[in-house]
């Protein structure tokens, strides 16, 4: 009995060692000898993101905003929170497979040069994310403290950018941890929420407006699938150093099941606590519709998962630099993100952010929709090429640019630009990002099964698939 304590004691320290040991690697491939982890570790990581505070703002959006009941708005989050967790649940197979990150395996249908696009994007969106978020936790941290911002800001910055500095190993360690951590934390308000809120609210028209209830809804729809869907760029950068046999059933169920269930509680939450105020900042919590032992309990919980979801956009921000064509270090990668982000979290300091929330969500799922389109052509053709060699520009990049034009009469983005077809129609004014998808999927089909089939080598069951070999880094 003693020896098998000891040696769980040492498994447990060994474990911990090497979550806690600063990560080398960059955007190379990962060798199979130093692959470990298994599917499992795809829940924790996608469900403790999802329980955050801007899950909670884009379920309140449906209700205090768009005018949704919140019977309404929880359909159209539980629609919007699949689809995705789809695509986070197919992106996290891409990395045991190749060993490398999506951005880097995207470089086969989208080319060297084209591929770099979509990092650069990549890496704004997450200095982006970062930016909300460092200033989300300041306010929750500002609140729970009693500090001033500039304290609470350089806490949450910190420990955001610290957790990435250490890497892979890390993060999961972290997110497993506050996947158990923050449903404790968060159960207290959830009960208050759901008890003190509406839960028999009807479609308010005023609100709407010119949306109508099925525009309110497809909106719902669209902002909860945009938010999981800027996620999804990153999904294999957090796979890719699992075993190359790990079941891409199994990895896609525990990812698709992490992010969904997160997604759906805090939305759904927040859909409930917008029937009763419209909250712009966590501190508008406290201030208006929790008491004072749970708003103390809920701050904490809201700076800890502002912390664990954005260390995710630093970490990956990062890669995507160095994908990108930047020439440093990972570790110095990180801090780029960080020096970028915490600026602009900075100056957007204490305004309200809700306008900008809700375009900067519906934007990211525009250009990002049809990049995962062609990454699905790609990963699973009827045809490939016989030489996989990379062009400066691929088919795959004209795919997407194909996508994006095509979704550009459906955009709305109010105060910056809103389509001809979303300005007649406002209902439609969603669906540009479902119209990018299409238009890029089939664009890439279209152009793929022009290519001359390569015969498979005998016993190759990989047909369809790209191996680490097979991918320029």
């Amino acid at each position: 009995m003693a020896r098998h304590s000891t040696t769980l004691a040492q498994k447990i320290k060994d474990s911990l060692r090497a979550a806690t040991a600063v990560e080398t690697s960059g955007v190379e491939p990962i060798p199979e000898d130093g692959r470990s982890g298994g599917p499992g570790s795809s829940f924790t990581l996608w469900f403790s993101s999802n329980v955050q505070f801007s899950s909670l703002s884009s379920g309140m959006l449906a209700t205090a905003a768009f005018g949704l009941g919140w019977s309404q708005a929880l359909l159209a989050i539980v629609l919007g929170s699949a689809v995705g967790a789809a695509a986070i649940g197919v992106m996290s197979t891409f990395g045991p497979r190749a060993g490398v990150g999506l951005l880097v395996q995207s470089r086969l249908p989208l080319g060297r040069h084209g591929a770099a696009v979509p990092a650069v994007l990549v890496f704004f969106k997450a200095c982006a994310w970062f930016a909300v978020n460092s200033v989300l936790g300041a306010f929750a941290v500002q609140t729970l403290l009693g500090t001033g911002f500039a304290p609470a800001f350089a806490l949450v910055t910190v420990a955001q950018v610290a957790i990435a500095l250490v890497g892979y190993g890390f993060i999961h360690l972290v997110q497993k941890t506050m996947a158990v951590v923050l449903p404790l934390l968060f159960i207290g308000v959830s009960v208050y929420g759901y008890t003190e809120s509406d839960l028999g609210s009807a479609f308010d028209p005023a609100k709407a407006g010119p949306l109508g209830f099925a525009g309110a809804f497809a909106l719902t729809v669209a902002i909860q699938a945009a938010r999981a869907l800027s996620f999804s760029s990153y999904a294999a950068d957090y796979t890719r150093y699992m075993p190359a046999d790990t079941p891409p059933g199994r990895l896609f169920a525990f990812a698709f099941t992490g992010t969904w269930l997160g997604s759906v509680w805090i939305a759904s939450l927040g859909a409930a606590i917008g029937t009763i105020a419209f909250i712009g900042t966590p501190t508008d919590l406290v201030d208006q519709v929790l008491p004072g032992a749970l708003a103390t309990l809920t701050m904490l919980a809201l700076g800890l998962s502002t912390i664990t979801s954005s260390c995710l956009d630093c970490y990956s921000g990062a890669l995507a630099w160095l994908i990108a064509g930047v020439r440093m270090a990972r570790w110095q990668a990180v801090l780029v993100v960080g020096v970028i982000g915490g600026a602009i979290g900075w100056a957007a300091g204490q305004g309200d952010y809700w306008k900008s929330f809700e375009n900067f969500l519906i934007l990211l799922g525009n250009w990002i929709a049809p990049w995962l389109a062609v990454m699905l052509v790609h990963r699973f053709p009827t045809r490939r090429d016989d030489n996989p060699t990379v062009p400066r520009f691929g088919t795959g990049f004209a795919s997407w640019l194909l996508g994006l034009a095509a979704a550009v009469p459906f955009m709305s983005q109010p105060g910056v630009y809103v389509g001809p077809v979303a300005e007649d129609h406002p209902a439609l004014g969603s669906c540009a990002a479902a119209v990018a998808f299409a238009t890029a999927g089939l664009a890439q089909y279209v152009l793929t099964r022009t290519r001359r089939p390569a015969a498979p080598a005998a016993g190759d069951t990989t047909h369809g698939t790209h191996t680490t070999k097979e991918i320029p880094v």
